[in-house]
């Protein structure tokens, strides 16, 4: 009993949409065709690739060659916080998270007069956030709201382009009340990286982008994908995150009962029946549930997909639950500086509902 409980509290999110999906498919009915395939190859081919770039260290190697060009704290931050807005475009939030707030966190308690403190930490964080939502690939809700809604290329990076635009905007700001003093210079731990095997993975990615695109089969493809890590280095099989995947399905079996209840079905298409309202409700859902699940308990009652969309994105500002980057950073604070974790969730409270209420209201504005 003791283990059963442990797993149910290291893994609630899982925990949680498994028993719903229990209850849902009781309640409705079972049927794996709730299910979309297309998006689980999909997930699971980006995560077998991120897996290799996080193994072969990229984020880490360029995060310690950026210390090379610091020459102040708040240099260092604005790089670190660029870092992981860039980063998590291409290797999600997740990645870019457990990549550099450790190495964030290293300077932070080996150098003495380190200025920035857990302000930086908190900044590096909602960097990640931001940043992975300009790309359809960046995070889990966009990859899979891509898909329902069939959104072109070009129109999803329009709408994302606002976005990313207000962030680094906000981000820069915030930067400026870092202390501008002179930083020690720091030899890097790592001073190569394995260049065939980021060209490997590279080329494995661009595939996966080209699947995101449609432009590649996404069965055959992940098939070719899955033959050539193991190959190479099987045990990155082992490193994919399958607890993830199968909080997908549930995803997927709830949402699919609740679009066949025919009072549920009206209900949230009344409260859904305009853009903006859509908007609103989507952040505030994040809020409570976290934005994946509530991109997908809203997609298929609404066609405003522009407004849910950039919700869900926004939304991933704000409470710690908003997005699971957020409680990846909680943990690694807890880990590495277990004697600031009051700071950081006040300080990330502060920030991020600042910038909640700062971004949000002016991409409100451009809901139609």
């Amino acid at each position: 009993m003791g283990k059963i409980l442990g797993f149910i509290k290291q893994n609630r999110l899982f925990s949680g949409a498994f028993l719903l999906a229990i209850i849902a498919s009781f309640i409705g009915r079972f049927s794996l065709n709730f299910v979309d395939w297309k998006v689980i190859l999909t997930l699971f081919g980006l995560m077998l690739v991120i897996q290799g770039f996080e193994v072969l260290g990229v984020l880490r190697f360029f995060a310690e060659k950026l210390l090379d060009y610091s020459n102040s704290n708040r240099q260092l931050i604005q790089l670190l916080v660029l870092l992981s807005l860039v980063g998590s475009m291409f290797l999600t939030n997740d990645v870019a998270v457990l990549t550099l707030l450790p190495i964030y966190l290293k300077l932070y308690i080996e150098l003495k007069h380190f200025k920035g403190g857990i302000f930086g930490a908190v900044l590096i964080v909602v960097a990640a956030n931001l940043g992975s939502s300009f790309f359809p690939f960046g995070n889990p809700q966009n990859l899979y709201l891509y898909h329902y809604y069939h959104v072109p290329l070009g129109q999803f990076l329009l709408w994302m382009a606002g976005l990313l635009a207000l962030s680094c905007l906000f981000l820069f700001l915030l930067t400026l009340r870092i202390p501008k003093e002179s930083l020690p210079k720091i030899v890097a731990e790592n001073d190569t990286i394995d260049k065939k095997g980021v060209l490997l993975f590279s080329l494995l990615m661009g595939a996966m982008i080209l699947v995101v695109l449609g432009l590649l089969p996404d069965l055959w493809t992940v098939i070719g994908l899955i033959l050539v890590v193991f190959c190479y280095q099987k045990d990155l099989l082992k490193r994919v995150d399958y607890l993830l995947l199968l909080t997908f399905v549930c995803f997927f079996m709830i949402v699919g009962n609740i679009a066949e209840a025919a009072v549920v079905r009206d209900i949230l298409a009344q409260l859904l029946s305009s853009a903006k309202r859509v908007y609103l409700i989507a952040i505030a859902l994040s809020q409570v549930i976290s934005n994946v699940p509530a991109a997908f308990l809203m997609e298929p009652f609404t066609q405003y997909h522009q407004a849910l969309i950039l919700g869900v994105n926004v939304g991933g500002l704000g409470t710690l639950i908003a997005s699971l980057a957020n409680l990846i950073g909680l943990n690694i604070i807890k880990l590495y500086t277990p004697g600031q974790q009051k700071s950081f969730i006040k300080i990330f409270t502060l920030v991020n509902f600042s910038l909640l209420i700062a971004i949000g209201c002016i991409i409100l504005f451009f809901i139609h």
